[in-house]
């Protein structure tokens, strides 16, 4: 690049260049079919930086905006047909990002080349090849003759336009090795998913959750996705006419990996960058294809450069990578391609196409049944109209709900935070209880989930509000004293995580109420918009799979408690596949609630600087907040109820609570029909967990631990 232009010229002519306006910027990308994905991957920003280049709510400057130029300027250059001006290797964009699009960008340069059609001599580049520009070459000069095999042989010199070095372009494919997704005609009959094998002497096989099984040729992954794409795979919305279709979801072993010669080891952390020149990528870009934003791994998102990354996905999962087994799923290592297919089948029919660990279905799950509106991220023609009481807007949380590492808790004091935090407690036990034989161990089911039906939440930012008069109704955070109105127990923890003045949120003032507090908020950061249960249907679709995911094992509603505790007993050593699916379930439960609040996944971030909020309106750190606050009013209720009839807990950790027992049975403490507890299998009842002496419970009071904290991190939940 040094040889065809001089340093001082590229920064004249750099510098007397100026951007074009806001409104243009669009217009060129949209006519240019690109989405805001592809041009902040092209310019290595965010999403985020190119929606407010475009609406001029910032400006690009220093070497950001010569390579946001550069892309701009090579965009018109196709639209109208001139070539772009040179610019040097350093403020090139990211070329191969923006798909098959780019090999059809001229550029000139400063030596002639034969073109690549014709042989005759042109300064023009398009795709950074040697090519006259327009449908024809020009009719050669008489006595013309063609330029010599020998020159045409010659390596080319770095083309002006060319590719940024992380991610080298794919040599150029004819149009027809370019994989379109077909909009029109599209069938999920195949079913969600399908895992791929090896198939010695016949190719690949396509196990499917129904049993059946297909073989095709494939040996690159551009066959597989072909097939893929024709095979009828997908599962419909969970809210027909309001939610998009999921697409289908390939599952390699590591067999078939090694068939489509793929690396058999995970990707390094800068190969999972979507512009990386990780071998898969490179398959990828040859075809026109890329991943979602958070680029490669052992789970991945795929789909076609200028298409919607939602409606036109196809979702992989690599097992050599980490997928399935060495992930939150734990899925025992003895399953073959068809059991495999069979377990997410049913997982898909119990919540949701599995495409990630459990809690990223979890977390999914709320959006899939409550679908906002969305729009193609190229063409922003409507897909889908979305469903009543859908979070539709992504918003900075209050600065006292922002979790850990986001940027509003920069210079943020400690009590400016949330007081909100699991219940975590024990005390030593008292003469009459160290009388006991025994300690039981009981653990509520699906804690958080129990009662989140009625946790409200709604959409758009909070307000800060002055000296707010308290309402129950309202979500948000407040900053109010929660004293007791009468000396707390002794023997019971306290139900708040102080009393003094500090932030909480709305469930864990209106459980103060309860109790008699009078309320004097000081301060609210509040959302008085509409409110309402966004999470019911979440919860009443993994109430129900938790039932189906039980009663296959055997354990059912209304089952005596001697039956019960026997089949709890022998619940590890029942069908491995249906156990691993009952763990997916709750772990789905779990982790959906935790990622409410969890770090986004940006590949581009520096992990040393505070982050941002991500572009989801899922993410609702408030909403975690709520959650918590009412999972530990919930168990704190239930608490008092069974402290009446004489029994005190000896030590609580989040649901799993301890008492002194003479039998070694929770019946001596749920059995009173007056007990806050009740054994059973819905969410919010008890189940026994362990029996340990109370010589053991003493041994860990000396310990300074939380014996309750122990059991529940040594016992297999379910």
């Amino acid at each position: 690049m040094d040889e065809l232009f001089p340093p001082d010229a590229v920064v004249a002519t750099a510098a007397s260049r100026a951007l074009p306006p806001p409104g243009e910027r669009h217009r060129l990308r949209r006519q240019s079919n690109l989405s805001v994905h592809q041009v902040a991957d092209a310019c290595s920003v965010t999403e985020a930086t190119i929606r407010a280049w475009e609406n001029g709510t910032t400006t690009p400057r220093g070497h950001n905006a010569e390579v946001y130029r550069n892309l701009l300027e090579g965009l018109s250059a196709r639209l109208t047909q001139n070539p772009a001006p040179p610019h040097p290797a350093a403020t090139a964009p990211d070329w191969p990002a923006l798909g098959a699009l780019h090999r059809e960008i001229p550029s000139r340069a400063a030596t002639d080349l034969p073109c690549r059609r014709c042989q005759q001599p042109t300064g023009q580049r398009v795709g950074g090849k040697p090519q006259h520009l327009g449908t024809r070459c020009p009719t050669p000069a008489p006595g013309m003759q063609p330029a010599s095999p020998l020159l045409a042989s010659v390596p080319l010199q770095q083309a002006v336009l060319a590719p940024a070095q992380r991610a080298p372009a794919s040599p150029p494919l004819p149009a027809a090795e370019r994989l379109a997704y077909p909009t029109a005609g599209r069938r999920t009959t195949a079913g969600p998913l399908a895992v791929v094998d090896d198939d010695p002497g016949q190719g690949l096989a396509a196990h499917f959750p129904d049993g059946h099984r297909h073989t095709f040729a494939a040996d690159r992954f551009a066959g597989l996705l072909s097939w893929a794409l024709t095979a009828g795979l997908g599962a419909p919305s969970l809210k027909p006419g309001a939610g998009l279709n999921a697409g289908p979801l390939l599952v390699l072993t590591e067999a078939a990996a090694a068939r489509l010669a793929l690396p058999l080891h995970p990707p390094t952390p800068p190969q999972r960058h979507p512009r990386s020149d990780h071998p898969l990528l490179q398959q990828l870009r040859a075809i026109g294809w890329q991943t979602d934003s958070q680029g490669l791994g052992p789970w991945t998102t795929l789909h076609p450069s200028t298409a919607d990354p939602v409606r036109d996905a196809v979702h992989l999962a690599v097992t050599a990578w980490g997928a399935l087994y060495r992930d939150d799923w734990q899925l025992p290592a003895h399953l073959n391609a068809a059991q495999l297919a069979r377990l997410l089948g049913q997982y898909t029919s119990l919540l949701r196409t599995p495409l990630g660990p459990p809690g990223v279905c979890g977390h999914r799950l709320m959006s899939d049944l409550r679908p906002p509106p969305r729009q193609h991220a190229v063409t922003r023609i409507p897909l889908c109209p979305g469903a009543p009481g859908a979070l539709t807007e992504h918003v900075d949380p209050a600065p006292c709900e922002a979790p850990a590492g986001h940027r509003l808790t920069v210079g943020r004091a400690a009590a400016d935070s949330l007081a909100v935090e699991d219940l975590s407690w024990w005390r030593t036990p008292t003469d009459a209880e160290t009388d006991c034989e025994h300690v039981v161990c009981l653990a509520v089911n699906l804690p958080y989930v129990a009662d989140s039906n009625n946790v409200r939440i709604a959409n758009g930012p909070a307000h800060e509000v002055n000296q707010p008069a308290f309402d129950r109704k309202t979500p948000g955070s407040w900053l109010v004293a929660l004293p007791p109105v009468r000396p707390q127990h002794p023997y019971l923890p306290s139900p708040f995580v102080t009393e003094d003045l500090a932030w909480h949120p709305t469930p864990a003032v209106a459980y103060a109420q309860d109790r008699g507090v009078t309320i004097r908020p000081v301060k609210g950061w509040l959302r008085t918009g509409q409110a309402g249960p966004y999470l019911y249907p979440w919860y009443d679709r993994l109430r129900r799979a938790h039932f189906t995911a039980l009663e296959s094992l055997g354990i059912t509603a209304g089952m005596p408690p001697d039956a019960f505790a026997a089949a709890l007993h022998d619940l590890p050593h029942g069908d491995p596949a249906g156990v691993t699916l009952l763990r997916a379930v709750h772990a789905s439960a779990d982790g959906g609630i935790a990622r409410l609040a969890a770090q986004p996944a940006d590949p581009d971030h520096n992990p040393a600087l505070p982050w941002p909020s991500p572009a989801d309106p899922s993410w609702r750190p408030d909403l975690l907040a709520a959650l918590t606050a009412n999972t530990r009013a919930h168990v704190h209720r239930k608490l008092c109820l069974t402290a009446r009839t004489g029994h005190f807990p000896l030590a609580v950790h989040t649901g799993h609570i301890i008492y002194a027992t003479r039998t070694p049975s929770i019946l001596e403490i749920t059995g009173d029909a007056d007990s806050g507890f009740k054994v059973g299998i819905s969410a919010g009842h008890v189940r026994p967990v362990a029996v340990r002496s109370m010589d053991w419970f003493l041994d860990h009071c000396c310990q300074g631990q939380n014996p309750a904290q122990r059991l529940k991190n040594a016992t297999t939940p379910w």
